[in-house]
């Protein structure tokens, strides 16, 4: 059938069209939308991404290894989300890794699992446990068998001194370590810490 190409589409094509074209700009706009969002959530969650530390997985190979440099095992018992803990870890306890020394994490929770000094499993809720750790953050410094060779630090502290508070305690156990190292038969008790080997630093 010849159509006038002159004469307007029908109401019914017009509209059909139009309806298509909406169709098309909406899902546009969806997708747009969509994007954005997801971005600025990705965007969000990396501002917010914890500092990692290596993960406690092995304590007493790891102990043993950072003996044998004279160094403590430096633990962090922590809680996920810890503001605290992220601070500290930012200013002081990245350092500490990239300086070489042996800093690890433990969560404080039922389902984090590792091997304790013993060489035996257990969860980091029972390990802090153990250890009478409450508070997050609260830094501990271990030689072998788990036992405490510098005062431990609670809190997060005040920026000013926390740092004097670490290197004093890293020097402490470099000492204790290096003694020991000279005179194996001497016993762990008299190489504790005095004051059961808790710092008057915490916060």
């Amino acid at each position: 059938m010849y159509r006038n190409p002159i004469l307007p589409e029908s109401t019914a094509s017009v509209w059909t069209k139009f309806a298509l074209r909406l169709q098309a700009h909406v899902r546009a706009w969806l997708w747009t939308g969509l994007i954005a969002m997801g971005l600025s959530f990705t965007l969000a969650g990396l501002s917010r991404a914890d500092t990692p530390l290596p993960p406690a997985r092995d304590l007493q190979s790891s102990a043993v290894q950072a003996a044998s440099r004279h160094q403590p095992l430096v633990v962090m018992f922590s809680y996920p989300g810890c503001t605290y803990c992220e601070r500290l870890r930012k200013s002081t306890y990245q350092w500490l890794v990239k300086d070489g020394y042996a800093v690890q994490q433990v969560e404080m929770e039922p389902d984090y699992r590792l091997l304790g000094f013993d060489g035996k499993p257990t969860t980091g809720k029972a390990l802090a446990q153990k250890y009478g750790v409450q508070l997050a953050p609260t830094v501990l410094f271990f030689g072998p068998g788990g036992r405490e060779v510098a005062g431990r630090l609670a809190g997060a502290g005040q920026p000013d001194f926390y740092q004097a508070f670490v290197d004093r305690a890293l020097k402490e156990g470099a000492a204790q370590l290096g003694a020991n190292k000279e005179a194996p038969g001497r016993s762990q008790a008299s190489l504790t810490p005095s004051g059961g080997g808790r710092s008057k630093a915490a916060a």
